[in-house]
């Protein structure tokens, strides 16, 4: 009997069906998450815009942030809606961030600039957390900024006593580049795609540095941690161990700067490979435990099968599909072809979620051919350097300012149509 023409002819041909099959119902279960998250924000905004916003306190640790702190002090000061504190903590920088934010400072009475030898970015978070005046306490990068409506849109989930975090949604606003535009749709579909889906699950595992809003009573008592050097990770599994809801907030926009080139990038990305593998490796207990909750059964497995496991073996299937088209065009071709059009459908929806422009779609096969074998790459040196057990640092990167065509603010946006990018 003659095999079906649309079933593979080889055992590699039905690895790679298997594969993409996986990869397809992982897909559909994301993006009806997504979907169904999108009607739920909507109940829920209506719902909590009828209540008062509590206040706020932003957070800022700053280290020679002299390029940026200004704009993003700038659109923090610039919320409206609620009582506002704002508390910059000068990390033993050597230029003029001080300076900058203590201008700020003596013009505002809301900004408070404390100063403490360099001690990294848990050390000055945890001081200003010794100052907290309100119950809800927001992180905000140094290099980052906030479009209008943030802060509110983030302060007034904590009217729920169970909600203990809120991530924000971070946008890429730097330079126009193919690497900067690579990086603006792949943070597109794991802001719009991947949190959404998991905030349907009660699963968000990252509450980003560049906006992520805390209890303050939380921060107090469990405060950022020195043992990984992923800290935002570190707090939000550790909220969420201790019984806490954390939700996203898509209506919470930062536009934060990317890195520029090829160096910075490495250096980023090893740096949240490896805190991620300390975080899995502090909180291991909790896997698949009956008392890590949702934590356990699926926050940590998702993050270990798709972010490191499955993450790092999208090249494989490539180079596999590559060997196979050679000798056996179509066990290759059809899975290729449904894998590349799941990515593509699941992009769009991302960017049509997020209300922005379908045009970085057309970098889809560069960021496919590049980005995510780059991602591999940092993936392995990163089992290589945690297995020898080198240490990787915080490392400190080049700053070249924020870069919104046509907003005149950074971080602001329009209170209609879609928002500014960095692919525009």
């Amino acid at each position: 009997m003659s095999n079906p023409v649309f079933l593979p002819s080889t055992l590699l041909g039905w690895v790679l069906l298997i594969v993409v099959s996986l990869l397809l119902v992982k897909a559909v279960l994301t993006v009806t998450l997504a979907l169904a998250h999108a009607r739920t924000q909507r109940r829920r905004a209506r719902r909590l815009d009828r209540l008062p916003v509590p206040g706020a306190t932003v957070m800022i640790a700053a280290y020679n942030e002299e390029v940026g702190i200004a704009d993003t002090l700038r659109s923090v000061l610039a919320q409206r809606g609620l009582e506002v504190q704002v508390i910059v903590v000068d990390d033993g920088s050597t230029d003029r961030t001080a300076q900058i934010a203590a201008e700020f400072a003596a013009q505002d009475p809301r900004v408070l600039v404390l100063r403490q030898p360099n001690g990294g970015k848990a050390s000055a978070l945890n001081f200003a957390a010794e100052h907290l005046r309100h119950p809800v306490a927001v992180s905000v990068d140094a290099d980052s900024a906030l479009a209008p409506g943030t802060l509110a849109a983030l302060a007034r989930h904590f009217h729920d006593p169970q909600v203990g975090a809120v991530a924000g949604d971070v946008r890429v606003a730097g330079p126009v580049t193919s690497l900067t535009q690579m990086q603006n749709l792949e943070y597109s579909v794991g802001q719009q795609m991947e949190k959404r889906a998991q905030d349907m699950l009660g699963a968000v595992s990252v509450v980003p540095g560049a906006a992520g809003a805390f209890r303050s009573e939380l921060i107090r008592r469990l405060r950022y941690s020195h043992d990984t050097i992923t800290e935002d990770m570190d707090l939000t599994v550790a909220i969420a161990a201790a019984g806490y809801d954390v939700r996203f907030e898509p209506a919470a926009l930062s536009f934060t700067e990317p890195p520029v080139d090829l160096r910075s990038l490495w250096r980023q990305r090893l740096r949240w490979m490896y805190g991620t593998f300390q975080v899995m490796g502090k909180y291991r207990h909790l896997l698949l435990s009956r008392q890590g909750g949702r934590l356990g059964w699926l926050t940590l497995p998702y993050v270990l099968l798709y972010g490191l496991t499955l993450g790092g073996a999208g090249p494989l299937f490539d180079v596999a599909a590559l060997a196979l088209l050679t000798h056996h065009a179509g066990d290759a071709l059809r899975p290729l072809l449904l894998n590349l059009g799941t990515e593509v459908a699941v992009a769009a929806s991302a960017l049509l979620l997020g209300r922005q422009s379908l045009r970085p779609l057309l970098i889809t096969p560069t960021q496919r051919l590049f980005l995510r074998p780059f991602v591999s790459l940092v993936l392995v040196m990163t089992c290589v350097t945690f297995l020898r057990r080198r240490n990787v640092q915080w490392n400190k990167l080049p700053r070249v300012g924020l870069h919104l065509p046509g907003a005149p603010l950074p971080g602001a946006r329009k209170q209609s149509g879609r928002t500014p990018q960095a692919g525009d």
